[in-house]
């Protein structure tokens, strides 16, 4: 089957190839088509060769379960030491299902609202939080040399959505907060427990406007919290989403307070602990 590109629509059924290409040679071009009947052709006029969508890949649940130890070895883990005690650690690790690499990464798993392992991404930290920019981030799939491997991301945290301690009433109510990084989502979940915090990965990360992503948010209250250099960009996102009729708000707090900056409200919330974490140790020495 061949689609024109100017109608998005089939062309005549008897344009095409025979699949069975062992068994039959018929392939009738849409040169010869529009050779024999000229008045279908249009000015500019081209084609493509249809394909059938190619199945979704998703990751074996036990391949992310194996990965999910050796946290003393885990950069981002050890990081997070520095603004948390063991149980909240713990409480980031199991919300989110943080995995560790042979190399010390941490592997930000995408786990759907059905609890399908989508996507893997493998991140090196620094003892300050700060991403170890020497070290590029990459994909699980990749690493595991799954070539063709046909994956579609989901927000970072989707899973919370449905997650069995989050499935009361009263739930129901606590808006989405949306950041750019996992990071930030893991740290705010833990600070601000009042929200569900899901991260896009990136400024555009997910393609998260396509509404196969957004989809699973259509009922929530829904509140956008940009890195400061990229909210004039969610704003207009934010338009998109009104479009599809949620209920979408973006915060503005640090675009007011930060400009010119590239900070996140997980920044903020970082120098409040440090400093919170720093008085509590001095009290303890004058006692």
């Amino acid at each position: 089957m061949y689609i024109d590109n100017y109608t998005d629509k089939p062309l005549h059924s008897t344009v095409g190839k025979c699949d069975r290409a062992n068994n039959c040679a018929y392939h009738y071009t849409p040169k010869q088509y529009f050779a024999d009947n000229p008045d279908e052709r249009t000015i500019g006029k081209q084609v493509r060769a249809w394909q059938p969508e190619k199945p979704i890949d998703y990751f074996n649940e036990k391949t992310m379960l194996t990965t999910m130890t050796a946290y003393g070895c885990n950069s981002f883990v050890m990081a997070l030491q520095t603004i948390f005690d063991d149980k909240q650690i713990d409480n980031i690790i199991d919300r989110y299902k943080l995995g560790t690499t042979k190399s010390g990464g941490v592997i930000f798993w995408q786990v759907d609202i059905l609890g399908r392992v989508r996507y893997g991404k493998i991140m090196h930290y620094l003892s300050d939080l700060r991403r170890d920019k020497s070290k590029h981030p990459v994909g699980v799939h990749s690493l595991m040399g799954k070539h063709g491997f046909n994956h579609r991301q989901c927000f970072f945290g989707e899973h919370l959505l449905t997650s069995p301690e989050n499935t009361c009433a009263a739930y129901k109510n606590k808006a989405v907060c949306i950041v750019e990084s996992e990071k930030t989502a893991c740290i705010c979940s833990e600070v601000l427990q009042d929200y569900v915090w899901l991260a896009t990965g990136g400024k555009s990360g997910i393609k998260w406007t396509d509404k196969n992503v957004w989809t699973n948010l259509k009922d929530r209250k829904v509140i956008l919290f940009p890195d400061v250099d990229a909210h004039g960009q969610w704003v207009e996102k934010a338009k998109t989403f009104r479009s599809y009729g949620m209920d979408v708000s973006v915060f503005d707090i640090l675009a007011k307070t930060a400009h010119g900056t590239q900070q996140d409200i997980a920044d903020h919330i970082m120098i409040y602990l440090q400093r919170r974490k720093e008085r509590l140790q001095s009290d303890l020495l004058q006692e």
